[in-house]
C-alpha cells in the first residue's frame, strides 16, 4: 500500500522529485544534513531547506533533528526503507522508456570480500571505469554479509551456497579449494598420506569456527572424510593465511585462487592432491527487480569474463 501510495505522490509531482529523495537518502545513510551537504557540494542550510521542502509536499516529517544529528521519524523510516527499494525501480523504468536502459552510467555500488576484493575487484571495476567513463564506482570490502536493502549496495559479490533469499544470484565462477603447506614444513613433520593424519598435524585456520568442527574431504572414489583437526594458528584474513603457510606455520585448506602464484612458485605445495574440499560457488547478488539497470547488468556480465581469466577459480 505505502509503494502504491508512493508511486502515485510521484505521478502527480509537479516537479521532478528524484534527486531530493536521492538527497534524503544520502542524509539518512551518512547520519546527518552536513555530512550530506558536504558530499554534495552544498550548504547545509540549502540540504535544510531541500528536506523541509520534501516534508511539506509529502505532508509529514521524516526527519528528526537536533544537536548535530539527524535521526528518522517513524514514518521517515518507513519512507527510507519504501525508497531504497522504489527508486531506482523509477529511476530504471524511466532510462528504459526513454531507450536508455542498456546504457552504463550512475553510481555503481559494490560490495566484495576483502582479500578477494583487493586482489581482483578492484581492478575489474577500474577496467570497467574506462571502458564506460560515465560509471561512478563505490566499493565496500568486508568480508560480513551486506544487507543490500538496507546499504545501498546494488551487488555483492560473495563465496558459498545461497540461503534461501530474495536475491537473485549470478554464477562467477566454481572455487576449488586444496590443502596447501611449505616444503620446509612437510620436510620437518612429515607428508600426511591419508586424511585421518592430519590430526596430528599443525594447521592454519580461517577462524574459529573453522578450527572447531571437522574438516571434509572427498577422496577419489567421491567418499566423504572427515578429520578433527584443532592444533595450530588462527587468522582471519586470506593474505597473511597464505604467508603463515608459506613461512611454515602448518597445513591450510582454502581457495585455489588465493594459493595460485605461491603453487606455481614452488613456495607451497599441494597436500593430499587426491582428496579435495567441495568447490564452492562464486556469486554476484542483486535485488529481485522488474527492471535491472544497465550499469548493473554489465558490471555482472562483465565479472563474469573476468573471473574467467583468474588462476585457480574454475569459470562458471
Amino acid at each position: 500500500m505505502l509503494l502504491h501510495k508512493l508511486q502515485r505522490r510521484f505521478l502527480l509531482a509537479a516537479s521532478d522529485p528524484f534527486s531530493d529523495i536521492q538527497l534524503f537518502l544520502r542524509v539518512v545513510e551518512l547520519g546527518s544534513l552536513r555530512s550530506a551537504a558536504r558530499e554534495a557540494g552544498q550548504e547545509a542550510s540549502t540540504v535544510s531547506r531541500r528536506m523541509t521542502a520534501l516534508e511539506r509536499r509529502l505532508n509529514t516529517q521524516l526527519l528528526e533533528r537536533g544537536q548535530g544529528q539527524t535521526r528518522l521519524s517513524e514514518t521517515g523510516t518507513r519512507y527510507f526503507e519504501a525508497m531504497q527499494h522504489l527508486l531506482p525501480q523509477l529511476r530504471a523504468a524511466e532510462m528504459e522508456a526513454a531507450g536508455e536502459g542498456d546504457a552504463v552510467k550512475g553510481l555503481l555500488r559494490v560490495s566484495a570480500p576483502i582479500d578477494f576484493g583487493q586482489q581482483q575487484v578492484a581492478a575489474w571495476l577500474l577496467k570497467l571505469r574506462q571502458l564506460h567513463p560515465g560509471l561512478d564506482i563505490e566499493l565496500t570490502l568486508s568480508s560480513d554479509f551486506v544487507d543490500l536493502s538496507r546499504s545501498g549496495i546494488d551487488v555483492a559479490i560473495r563465496t558459498g551456497v545461497l540461503e534461501d533469499s530474495s536475491l537473485r544470484a549470478r554464477r562467477l565462477a566454481m572455487v576449488p579449494r586444496v590443502l596447501v603447506a611449505s616444503p620446509a614444513y612437510l620436510s620437518s613433520r612429515g607428508k600426511p598420506e591419508s586424511p585421518e593424519q592430519l590430526s596430528a598435524h599443525e594447521m592454519v585456520f580461517y577462524s574459529a569456527a573453522h578450527r572447531q568442527r571437522p574438516l571434509s574431504l572427498y577422496g577419489p572414489d567421491g567418499q566423504r572424510h572427515e578429520v578433527l583437526t584443532s592444533g595450530g594458528t588462527t587468522i582471519n584474513a586470506v593474505t597473511c593465511i597464505v604467508q603463515a603457510v608459506e613461512d611454515g606455520a602448518g597445513i591450510h585448506a582454502g581457495p585455489r585462487w588465493a594459493f595460485q602464484r605461491s603453487l606455481d612458485l614452488g613456495r607451497v605445495v599441494e597436500v593430499l592432491p587426491q582428496y579435495q574440499g567441495r568447490a564452492l560457488p562464486m556469486q554476484a547478488l542483486y535485488q529481485a527487480a522488474v527492471v535491472v539497470p544497465g550499469r548493473i547488468r554489465r558490471f555482472i556480465d562483465f565479472a563474469v569474463e573476468q573471473a574467467a581469466q583468474v588462476p585457480g577459480l574454475d569459470p562458471a
